[in-house]
Parts: C-alpha cells; sequence; structure tokens
C-alpha cells in the first residue's frame, strides 16, 4: 500500500518520529479506546494500555485528550494501586 499520509494528513508534515506516528494513529486509536471503555465500562490506564498493546504514556496522552474534551470522566478515587478509572461521559 503506498504511503499518502502527506495527503490525508497535511497537518502532520511538519512533525517528526513519534510525533508524527501519534498523529497518524490518531483516528483509529481514538475509536479503539472508546470502543474499549463502551465495550467493558470503566478502566485504568494501564489495563487501557495492555487491551489495546500500546505504551502506558500513549494510553495515558490518549485518555488525558478525551478527559480535557470532557468525553469520559475519572473516577473520585483512585484504586489501591493509586490509578484512576475512566469511564465515558454519558450524552445527553
Amino acid at each position: 500500500m503506498p504511503d499518502n499520509s502527506r495527503e490525508r494528513f497535511p497537518e502532520s508534515i511538519g512533525l517528526g518520529g513519534r510525533k508524527r506516528e501519534t498523529a497518524r494513529q490518531e483516528f483509529s486509536v481514538r475509536k479503539k479506546i472508546l470502543d474499549l471503555l463502551r465495550e467493558k465500562g470503566p478502566l485504568t490506564v494501564p489495563k487501557v494500555a495492555a487491551a489495546l498493546a500500546i505504551p502506558s504514556p500513549d494510553a495515558q496522552w490518549w485518555l488525558m485528550g478525551f478527559l480535557r474534551y470532557n468525553k469520559i470522566k475519572a473516577s473520585e478515587k483512585a484504586d489501591d494501586d493509586g490509578y484512576y478509572t475512566y469511564s465515558l461521559v454519558e450524552e445527553k
């Protein structure tokens, strides 16, 4: 398959390395995380990372983006390991 990322993601042309790869994965990872939370319910960062086979820092980055834009919410208290659980915000 030809690499048509320059046409599909013109905003990513100036990015390099890891940032560029993250930008290219945005739509597929976004859907996978939201589907996972819809299917399994509240999850911690390590559980999301393990379920999607992505590094924990990447899972954290995606979840914080969803939190910022009010797509998910964090639990009020952390679990025994110090992790908050994240769940979908109910849409009205």
